[in-house]
């Protein structure tokens, strides 16, 4: 379609809004397209609606939390939080606008499920009152680091509307003994004042198990404290912790939290919908989207971006138009710098060292399904040596 590129940048702009008469016609075009045999814009469109609609997923819908499930004082900018008394450093900071600036997570449909019914207890408060219950006032977020945990609960808040009191690991740790148990009891004392979340990360630092035969009794006194002051606040707000070291915590810390949600690192499909929204506005082929993923492996949200900005990065070093032969060469010379290739038997390996292995293992990997004309073009040969490849890796596995 002449002028497509002008169409897809209008699409984008319009989606970015969030309306979704606008995604209705964009779907419109797009099928329309499709019929009109012109399979290359429509799958541009379609690669354009999922990303769309995989980064507002979580998009900040806000639920009102009623003043007698979360109670307290309005948080304003006026509102500076307690300090450590030895060096002055403030215990937290005050979050009025928690998700302000942040992009929207994206997850999985497990994780997603998991998510969206934690925040719809708090629209159904009459419905849970009479079963009994009430909405969940805890959550632990633990998993691999850099998978969007603190994206995800600052997003939770968003969606709640509410401030967050953002826990400072550095302000309420101290050498002083006793300091860091008092500390945590001004942190919570200061929270339950406010209507707010209050987000404990690094949460592992605060609540080890209390194991250690050589330790002195501090790591005992400060989950003690942590355990009471978790009790104490189950009736008056909403605490979020979060931590990459699980296996850290304390046994008695898990009861304290309702929701245990591990965020794990992203499957295919996932990696694919974050490769598409990180790589924007460059809009690729999907057998090249699946390609990048497949090279990457599996990594976690935060090694995706990163990899997705150093390869828009090298794009433009190289000042070559986003073609799949120019994205595969950036490719190789992206993996060293990332500390990708090394490993033996992984796709980066194979791409930098093995480019018949590449090929058998990207054919013949399960679920994945990109077409050997697309590859042929992605590593700049001929068909026929794709499919010699790929005859070859299959003999070799079977």
């Amino acid at each position: 379609m002449e002028h497509f590129s002008v169409i897809q940048s209008l699409c984008r702009v319009g989606l970015d809004t969030g309306d979704e008469r606008v995604r209705k016609q964009v779907e419109r075009l797009r099928d329309r397209l499709m019929k009109a045999a012109d399979k290359q814009c429509a799958d541009t469109l379609d690669r354009l609606l999922t990303a769309k609609q995989s980064e507002g997923a979580m998009a900040p819908s806000v639920v009102q939390v009623s003043r007698a499930l979360v109670k307290g004082e309005e948080l304003t900018a006026n509102v500076h939080p307690p300090v450590d008394r030895e060096t002055s450093v403030p215990l937290a900071e005050v979050l009025l606008h928690p998700a302000a600036g942040l992009p929207s997570p994206i997850h999985n449909e497990t994780l997603q499920l998991a998510l969206t019914a934690l925040v719809n207890e708090w629209g159904k408060v009459d419905e849970l009152r009479a079963m009994g219950v009430e909405p969940s006032r805890s959550c632990l977020l633990y998993g691999p680091p850099g998978t969007g945990k603190t994206l995800t609960a600052r997003t939770l808040a968003s969606k709640l509307d509410l401030p967050v009191i953002n826990a400072r690991i550095d302000g309420l740790v101290s050498s002083f003994l006793g300091t860091t148990a008092r500390n945590i009891a001004n942190l919570f004392d200061f929270a339950n004042r406010y209507r707010c979340v209050l987000l404990l990360d690094e949460f592992d630092a605060l609540a080890k198990m209390r194991d250690d035969p050589h330790e002195l009794g501090e790591i005992k006194r400060v989950v003690n404290t942590l355990l009471q002051n978790l009790d104490a606040r189950s009736g008056v707000g909403l605490t979020i912790a979060i931590t990459n070291h699980q296996g850290l915590l304390d046994t008695a810390v898990w009861r304290r939290f309702e929701n245990h949600i591990r965020v794990e690192l992203p499957d295919l499909e996932t990696r694919l919908a974050m490769l598409n929204a990180f790589l924007l506005p460059l809009s690729l082929e999907a057998d090249v989207t699946k390609a990048l993923a497949f090279v990457v492996g599996a990594r976690s949200g935060s090694d995706l971006r990163t990899f997705a900005d150093m390869l828009k990065r090298g794009l433009v070093m190289r000042g070559e138009a986003a073609t799949p032969q120019a994205l595969f060469a950036s490719v190789k010379a992206l993996l060293p710098r990332l500390g990708m290739g090394y490993e033996e038997g992984t796709p980066a390996q194979y791409l930098l060292n093995d480019e018949n292995a590449f090929i058998g293992a990207a054919i013949h990997s399960s679920g994945l399904g990109i077409r050997q004309e697309s590859l042929a073009q992605m590593l700049n040969c001929s068909q026929s040596k794709i499919s010699r490849a790929a005859a070859e890796w299959s003999e070799q596995v079977q």
